[in-house]
């Protein structure tokens, strides 16, 4: 029973009392009965009350603990799928779903190369000579690259502690009259950020991007190949 028919309920026998009061038939005796009678339903409606009350605060504690418990189920749901992500095996499985669905959707190019675990975009290809900043040429050649990524990304695990890394690298020859620049360090960390900032622009979650410079430190063969080495590659890395 809610507290507004409980209310009616009472206030329809106070009601009635009352009338039965108002009778001028009614006995001195008769009287202090129906006083009597009223206080008593005085005391039961503030009893009622009470425990309609007391209903009410523990029907709200147990909301509250319900969503204490709901936030707590979440949280170890959270924990246990970062601990599945950190399991080698899982990672494997997953980093070969997301190259597998980026090979279905690319087609050839002379602009990106799709390997087994990694996507390698020639820089000569994207970016303004010596700058770090991608040309309108160089954005409609990744446009179809950038789809595939974010497309692919939807099957990714949500939340999950994954990120798609943008490495830079650069050849080994030392930069000349670059007043921007002070080293190839500074142009491939330029270089992978505005990737980063690239594909963020076209829809891919940018809380799942990390830029990592690596200058001329890692070279793309055993021997020097400077239209080689100066590239990206894209990699899918388990980090928070």
């Amino acid at each position: 029973m809610t507290r507004s028919s409980v209310r009616a309920a009472v206030t329809g026998r106070l009601l009635a009392a009352a009338l039965a009061l108002l009778s001028p038939a009614q006995s001195h005796a008769a009287l202090d009965g129906r006083q009597l009678e009223l206080r008593k339903l005085g005391d039961y409606v503030t009893e009622v009350q009470a425990q309609v009350e007391r209903l009410q605060a523990a029907l709200e504690a147990a909301e509250q603990r319900n969503r204490e418990q709901s936030g707590l189920i979440d949280r170890l749901e959270a924990s246990l799928s970062a601990r599945e992500l950190c399991l080698p095996g899982e990672q494997a499985s997953i980093r070969r779903r997301f190259f597998d669905e980026l090979a279905a959707r690319l087609g050839p190019s002379p602009v990106y190369r799709l390997e087994e675990s990694r996507v390698v975009i020639a820089a000569d290809t994207v970016f303004v000579f010596a700058r770090a900043e991608i040309g309108a040429e160089g954005e409609s050649r990744l446009k179809a690259l950038a789809e595939a990524l974010r497309e692919a990304a939807k099957g990714l695990p949500e939340g999950g502690a994954w990120r798609l890394r943008v490495e830079a690298h650069s050849d080994a020859r030392p930069l000349r009259a670059n007043s921007r620049f002070a080293s190839n360090w500074e142009l491939s960390a330029a270089r992978a950020t505005e990737v980063l900032h690239f594909l963020a622009r076209q829809g891919f979650p940018e809380r799942h991007l990390l830029a990592v410079a690596w200058a001329a430190t890692v070279p793309a063969g055993d021997q020097p190949d400077h239209r080689r080495d100066r590239r990206i590659e894209l990699r899918l890395g388990f980090e928070p």
